[in-house]
C-alpha cells in the first residue's frame, strides 16, 4: 500500500509518500480498514515536528493520521460490532500507524459506523475535532439552556463544531475569529463574532458560563476572570510545543504538567472548573455527533481536500493557521 510517513522529525516536507507493507491484524479486536479519507489536525503537525516527543514515544518511521473513514476489509476474532464491507469512522490510536495511508488497522473500540448520508470526507473530518468540542462543552451545556459560552477560534476545526454544538444545546454563543470569518461563524449560529485583531474579547464579555480556550497562555487567565463562579474553562492547549522548544523533550513534559496543574489550581481558587481536555475516543458520542450531522443540526465545514500525494502541502497549509473548518486527505 501507499502511505505518508516521516523518517525523522521535521517540517512539513519531512512527510513522504512511499510503498510500505499492508498492515495486518495483530489483536483479536483489530479492524482492518481500506481508508477512503483522513483529516489533519494541529496535533498531527506537532507530532511530526517533534514537539510531542517527550510524551509520545514513536518508533520511526511513522505514519500519522488520527481521523479515519473507510470500509472494513477484515476483522479480528473478537470483533462483534463490525463486519467486512461496513463503512466506519473513528480515531486511530497514536501508538500505531495512522490513517495517512491506503489502509490502516484500528481497534474496534475506537470506531463507529458511518451513516450512509455522510460522505467519507465528512466522516473523516468529524471524529477528533468533534469529540474534542463535545467533551469540552458537555455534559455542562446539557444541564440547562441559555448558558453564555465563548468559543475561541470559532472558524477552526474544533471551534466551528463547538459553536454548533453549543447552539444545539440552547446556549448563547460568542466566538473570536478574524473579520473575514464573521459571516461563516454567524451562519453556524454564533450570536456575537469578535475580531481578535481589533477587539479585546475580555472587554466585550463577562459573566460567562463556559469558555473553550483554544489559545492557552494569558488567554486562559483572562478566561478564568471572565467566567462566573461555578463556571467552566475547558482548554485544548497543553503548552507542550512551547515547553519542548524551551526546555527540551523531558523537562518540557514536566513543565507542561506543572502548567496544567497550575491552571487547575487557579480555577479552584476562583471557584471555576478549569480543565485541560485531552480527547477520549467515545464511539457512542461520535455516533451521536454523526447523527446530528445527518439531521442537519451540525454541518462539517471542509476548507480544502488534498490527495494523499500532497500530504506535505496539506500540513504546510494547516500550519498557516488560516484553515476554515477542516482539511481532508483523500486516500483513494
Amino acid at each position: 500500500m501507499r502511505a505518508a510517513l516521516f523518517h525523522a522529525y521535521g517540517p512539513a516536507d519531512a512527510l513522504t509518500v512511499q510503498d510500505v507493507p499492508d498492515p495486518v491484524l495483530t489483536r483479536p479486536t483489530d479492524v482492518h480498514i481500506a481508508v477512503h479519507a483522513a483529516a489533519i489536525n494541529p496535533i498531527d503537525w506537532k507530532i511530526r515536528a517533534g514537539s510531542q516527543r517527550g510524551a509520545l514515544r514513536l518508533q520511526l518511521p511513522y505514519v500519522g493520521g488520527l481521523d479515519v473513514a473507510g470500509e472494513v476489509l477484515q476483522v479480528g476474532s473478537d470483533v462483534s460490532r463490525f463486519a467486512v464491507g461496513d463503512a466506519v469512522m473513528g480515531c486511530p490510536a497514536w501508538q500505531r500507524w495512522g490513517s495517512y495511508a491506503e489502509q490502516c488497522v484500528v481497534d474496534e473500540g475506537l470506531l463507529t459506523h458511518k451513516p450512509a448520508e455522510l460522505t467519507f470526507e465528512q466522516a473523516a473530518a468529524l471524529p477528533l475535532a468533534g469529540l474534542t468540542a463535545w467533551q469540552c462543552l458537555l455534559p455542562r451545556l446539557a444541564q440547562q439552556t441559555g448558558q453564555r459560552v465563548l468559543v475561541q477560534a470559532g472558524s477552526g476545526g474544533v471551534g466551528h463544531l463547538a459553536v454548533q454544538i453549543a447552539k444545539h444545546h440552547g446556549a448563547w454563543v460568542a466566538t473570536t475569529c478574524s473579520e473575514r470569518n464573521h459571516e461563516l461563524v454567524t451562519s453556524l449560529g454564533a450570536d456575537q463574532a469578535i475580531d481578535y485583531r481589533s477587539q479585546r474579547w475580555w472587554e466585550e464579555l463577562s459573566d460567562l458560563d463556559v469558555v473553550l480556550d483554544a489559545l492557552g497562555g494569558e488567554e486562559r487567565t483572562r478566561a478564568l476572570r471572565a467566567v462566573k463562579r461555578g463556571g467552566r474553562v475547558a482548554s485544548i492547549v497543553s503548552g507542550m510545543p512551547a515547553n519542548t522548544a524551551r526546555y527540551g523533550p523531558t523537562l518540557g513534559v514536566l513543565a507542561t504538567g506543572l502548567g496544567i496543574a497550575g491552571f487547575w489550581l487557579q480555577g479552584r481558587l476562583r471557584g471555576v472548573d478549569a480543565s485541560t481536555v485531552v480527547k477520549r475516543t467515545r464511539p457512542d458520542q461520535l455516533a451521536e455527533l454523526a447523527e446530528l450531522v445527518v439531521q442537519g443540526a451540525i454541518s462539517v465545514v471542509i476548507d480544502r481536500s488534498f490527495p494523499l500525494d500532497e500530504i506535505a502541502q496539506a500540513h504546510a497549509y494547516g500550519e498557516t493557521g488560516r484553515i476554515r473548518g477542516k482539511v481532508v486527505i483523500r486516500c483513494r
